[in-house]
Parts: C-alpha cells; sequence; structure tokens
C-alpha cells in the first residue's frame, strides 16, 4: 500500500511490471470495468481503441446527439403540459391561441396585437420592432420574477409581435 492507502495496481499489458497509473475499459460491453495501464502501454491502447468500432452510422449518430445532451433524458422544447408554443427567429415552434383574444376573424386579432403592443393601426414595421423589445425587456420573467402574471403577460406580448410581423411580412 502507498501513502494515500489505495492499492498499488500493476499493468495489465503483458510482462509489464510498472505502475498502472491510468484506466481504460475492459471491453465495449462493460465500460464501467477498467483495467490498468502505465503511460507507454495507455498510449498504445488509445491509438487502437475505438468506442464506435462496433456501431453502424445510425448508432453513432445518435450516439453523438445523446452526447450533446449529457446523456440525461430530456423533453423536447415546448411539450410541457402548461407551455404555450411561439415563433423564435422566425422558426414556427406552434401556436399560440390567446383565450382573452378575440377569435372572430383577423382584424379582432390586429387590433388586440395592437393593444398588447400599444401601437395604433398606422404604426410601421420598425417600430412594432422597437416597442417589442422594450415591451419584453420590461416584461420579461427572468426580470419580472417567474410569476403567473408575468409568463402570461410576456406570451401575450410574443404572441402579438409574432402576428404583427407575419401580417407585415405579407
Amino acid at each position: 500500500m502507498n501513502k494515500n492507502n489505495k492499492e498499488k495496481k500493476i499493468c495489465n499489458f503483458p510482462d509489464c511490471e510498472l505502475e498502472g497509473d491510468y484506466r481504460a475499459p475492459i471491453g465495449y460491453e462493460s465500460l464501467n470495468d477498467y483495467q490498468w495501464f502505465c503511460l507507454e502501454h495507455i498510449k498504445e491502447f488509445n491509438k487502437s481503441w475505438n468506442y464506435h468500432n462496433k456501431m453502424n452510422s445510425d448508432e453513432i449518430e445518435n450516439d453523438i446527439r445523446f452526447d450533446t445532451i449529457w446523456r440525461r433524458p430530456t423533453k423536447s422544447f415546448g411539450s410541457g403540459a402548461k407551455f404555450y408554443n411561439f415563433s423564435i427567429n422566425g422558426e414556427d415552434m406552434g401556436s399560440f391561441e390567446n383565450p382573452n383574444a378575440k377569435q372572430s376573424g383577423h382584424s379582432n386579432k390586429l387590433l388586440w396585437s395592437l393593444s398588447k403592443l400599444d401601437l395604433d393601426i398606422k404604426t410601421d414595421l420598425n417600430l412594432i420592432k422597437k416597442r417589442y423589445k422594450e415591451l419584453a425587456k420590461k416584461h420579461h420573467p427572468d426580470i419580472k420574477g417567474n410569476s403567473k402574471n408575468s409568463i402570461d403577460k410576456f406570451r401575450e406580448i410574443v404572441d402579438a409581435y409574432n402576428y404583427l410581423l407575419e401580417r407585415y411580412k405579407k
């Protein structure tokens, strides 16, 4: 035993008597079980080891994607029961229908959207963007706190902004 009360490990390479300071997996089936090598032999092992060797291209792609989330289970964006989807950077992430907005036609949705951003019907795209940025900064849940009222207010602002953007793109 050495001074750290750890058992001294010998290199697993045949006929090597050096201390094994570097661990390596025993095989593909037992990645959490280790063997120990000295510096010279761990370099050889690393040159020959290919984790993806026995995988096809689809399995490799899935493994790489799983690594991007640190191998933890996740839910897709907007999958929560109380989450309202909206568009981000022009990409439609789903739709949000405000229960308080009148649903009888585009003109009512337009008026509702303009009122949420405190704008009038003669507004232009630059003013819409400017007003949205002001209101988003003012009512963002990270700033106002994660209360239900602030989240709902922010969602209404985002919904109104997205509607007006789509309308002015036409």
